[in-house]
């Protein structure tokens, strides 16, 4: 892998890892009412960030979309053990666009804030055990 490459590829992890600590920052929080759909969102993002980096690293392009299957099913054509957190990807999906905006807004419960942040942490240690380690 080349510098550029190598460069780009951390950026991606980087920003990923920025929202892995957001949304703990909030879970840990000791406000009675945390703003738990930005915890989702956050999830959501990171987990975006970590499979766009993978593909990246592995000189694919991916698609312009929030949807988690399109991109893992990406990610399943480098290596199929993918398929593996394909559906726990799924459920992050809606976190993406849906609960940013009033119109089709509801707010998470701490369960699913919760859940989500272990899918995304989940998805990151998937992701980082099946990188290139020189990166």
């Amino acid at each position: 892998m080349n510098d550029k490459i190598r460069e780009y590829v951390r950026a991606w992890l980087s920003k990923a890892a920025s929202d892995i600590k957001n949304a703990q920052m909030i879970l840990s929080a000791k406000e009675s009412s945390p703003p738990l759909d930005t915890v989702c969102f956050h999830c959501q993002q990171a987990s975006e960030k970590y499979l766009k980096g993978y593909l990246s690293c592995h000189d694919r392009t991916f698609p312009y979309s929030h949807n988690l299957a399109d991109i893992v099913a990406e990610c399943m054509q480098v290596d199929q053990s993918f398929a593996l957190i394909q559906k726990k990807a799924e459920i992050l999906t809606p976190y993406a666009v849906e609960i940013r905006y009033p119109d089709d807004f509801y707010m998470p419960t701490r369960q699913d804030a919760e859940e989500a942040f272990a899918i995304a942490v989940e998805i990151r240690d998937f992701i980082l055990a099946r990188l290139d380690m020189g990166i």
